[in-house]
């Protein structure tokens, strides 16, 4: 609770709300958020899985090790995988150490929905899956006002207009990199 008050805190007398927004790596630790803010509603934003893979594995993001093997966010853990992978890939009659590249990427991806599907379950209506497209639009007509119950007034709407069009993942901000809605792009290069 410290941390997240510490992060929120602005100069700014008229700001009442914040929204933080968590990598995909933080679906495994919702519980944790939910225990401290069990009151505070959440979403989960899902993709179409090729989506995600072909971010998780676009070969200007990721490095190849003289073995082969891709070195992608979505790999990290392959040489020491989360119990919740393992039990994941064995219920489906397979080992993880039999996995290519992708699959084992797959597997991650998968682990980290079901991670957010438990905590959906158990959420009372607090916690709403919003699929990725058209986010922008969703927000400010019903998960802002109806979800979180904030008003979305010209200003706010101006304001998150602008935010979104900053890339998140950006690796600095001194650096101006926009984002650019990339999911047709994305599926027509996954085959």
């Amino acid at each position: 609770r410290d941390v997240v008050y510490l992060m929120g805190r602005t100069n700014r007398i008229e700001e009442q709300n914040v929204f933080f927004k968590v990598s995909s790596i933080g679906s495994k630790r919702i519980s944790v958020m939910r225990e401290a803010f069990p009151e505070t509603p959440w979403i989960f934003v899902y993709r179409e899985p090729v989506q995600t893979m072909m971010s998780h594995l676009d070969p200007a993001k990721v490095d190849v090790q003289k073995n082969g093997r891709i070195m992608a966010v979505c790999t990290r853990a392959r040489r020491n995988p989360p119990r919740d992978l393992y039990d994941l890939v064995e219920q489906q009659g397979r080992r993880v150490d039999e996995l290519s590249d992708q699959e084992f990427c797959a597997a991650h991806l998968a682990s980290l929905c079901e991670s957010a599907l438990r905590e959906l379950k158990k959420s009372n209506h607090r916690g709403k899956a919003v699929e990725y497209d058209g986010l922008i639009d969703k927000l400010l007509d019903d998960i802002i006002p109806n979800h979180f119950g904030v008003t979305v007034d010209d200003k706010a709407r101006q304001l998150v207009n602008e935010v979104s069009k900053t890339y998140s993942k950006a690796k600095t901000r001194s650096v101006d990199v926009n984002w650019v809605e990339d999911s047709e792009k994305k599926e027509a290069h996954s085959t």
